[in-house]
C-alpha cells in the first residue's frame, strides 16, 4: 500500500510539472543600430539587445525568445492584446499606456539628442565639446546648415527651434537610412551639423570610418537624460512579466555590466557627461 501511494504521488507530481505553463518572455526587436545590430562586424553588441541578455542571465527560470519586426510595426504588434510581447527602451505616453503596461524602473538611460559636427568646424568656432551649446544660436547667429531626418521628433523644445527657425538653412531627408546619408553629407561638408541621438551618431561615424573627423556636442535645449522603459502587452500575462522584469531591473541597474552597456556607444567626450548626470539623478532619487 505504501508503495502504491508513493507511485501515485510521483505520478501526480509529474502530471503537475507537465501541465505547468512554461515561463516565456518574447521580445520585440527591430533592425535599428546601435540599439540592435544585425548585420555588421558589431553584430550582437547593440545597447538594447545587450540589456536583454543581462536580464536573461538574471532570470534563469525564464526562457527568452526574440521576434524581429520592422520598426513601423513594432509598437503596433506590442499593443495588440491578443499578442504577448515585451519591448525595451520605450517612451511612455498616455496613448501608449492604454495598450501597453510599462515598467516602473528605467531599462535604458542615455543622453538626449545631440548634434554631430566636424572637428575642424568645432575648432573654427571655438566651441567647448564638454559643454552644451544652443541649437538656436548655431542656426540664427552662426548660420550653420542643419541636417535632420524628416518626420522625426526630438522633443518639444528642439522641435520648436526647428519649426520657428524660418530663415535657417535646414535640410531634411526622408527614408529609412536617412541618418547614414546625412552623416555622409556632414563629412563631405554639404551640411554643418546633424541632429540625432549620441549613440546613433557614434555608431555611424565608426561604421563609416568618420570617427576621426566627426565629434558631438550636447544641446542646451535638450533634457539631461533620455529615459526608456520596458513595455509589455497590456494583458494578464504582460502584467506578470512586467512585475518580474521590474524586480530584475532593480537588481542589474547598478552593476558594472549595465553601466558598460549604457556608455558602449558613446564617444569619449560624452561618456563622462552621462556618468555625471547619472550620479546627479541617483542622488536626487535618494532624497
Amino acid at each position: 500500500m505504501r508503495r502504491f501511494w508513493l507511485l501515485l504521488l510521483f505520478f501526480c507530481s509529474a502530471v503537475s510539472q507537465a501541465t505547468e505553463q512554461p515561463k516565456v518572455i518574447e521580445w520585440v526587436m527591430v533592425d535599428f543600430a546601435p540599439y540592435y545590430i544585425m548585420n555588421d562586424k558589431y553584430e550582437g553588441t547593440g545597447r538594447d539587445e545587450s540589456v536583454i541578455k543581462l536580464l536573461e542571465q538574471a532570470m534563469p527560470d525564464y526562457t527568452f525568445k526574440r521576434s524581429l519586426f520592422p520598426a513601423s510595426r513594432a509598437v503596433h504588434e506590442l499593443s495588440n492584446p491578443y499578442n504577448n510581447y515585451c519591448m525595451l527602451s520605450l517612451y511612455q505616453s498616455e496613448h501608449r499606456r492604454q495598450h501597453i503596461v510599462f515598467s516602473k524602473h528605467t531599462s535604458t538611460v542615455g543622453l538626449s539628442p545631440s548634434i554631430a559636427i566636424r572637428k575642424e568646424l568645432v575648432n573654427t568656432l571655438d566651441l567647448n565639446t564638454a559643454k552644451p551649446v544652443s541649437l538656436k544660436t548655431l542656426l540664427a547667429d552662426k548660420h550653420l546648415a542643419l541636417g535632420v531626418s524628416m518626420s522625426r521628433s526630438f522633443g518639444k523644445d528642439i522641435d520648436n527651434v526647428i519649426n520657428t527657425s524660418h530663415d535657417a538653412n535646414i535640410i531634411s531627408r526622408p527614408g529609412r537610412d536617412t541618418l547614414a546619408s546625412l552623416t555622409y553629407m556632414l563629412n563631405k561638408k554639404r551640411i554643418d551639423i546633424l541632429l540625432g541621438y549620441p549613440s546613433e551618431h557614434y555608431y555611424l561615424a565608426r561604421s563609416m570610418g568618420f570617427e576621426d573627423e566627426l565629434t558631438q556636442l550636447t544641446l542646451s535645449e535638450a533634457p539631461d537624460l533620455s529615459l526608456g522603459y520596458i513595455g509589455c502587452t497590456n494583458n494578464e500575462q504582460g502584467s506578470e512579466h512586467i512585475k518580474q522584469l521590474d524586480i530584475t531591473l532593480e537588481k542589474i541597474a547598478h552593476t558594472q555590466a549595465f553601466h558598460d552597456v549604457m556608455i558602449r556607444w558613446l564617444p569619449d567626450n560624452l561618456q563622462p557627461i552621462l556618468e555625471k548626470r547619472l550620479i546627479k539623478r541617483n542622488e536626487s532619487a535618494a532624497h
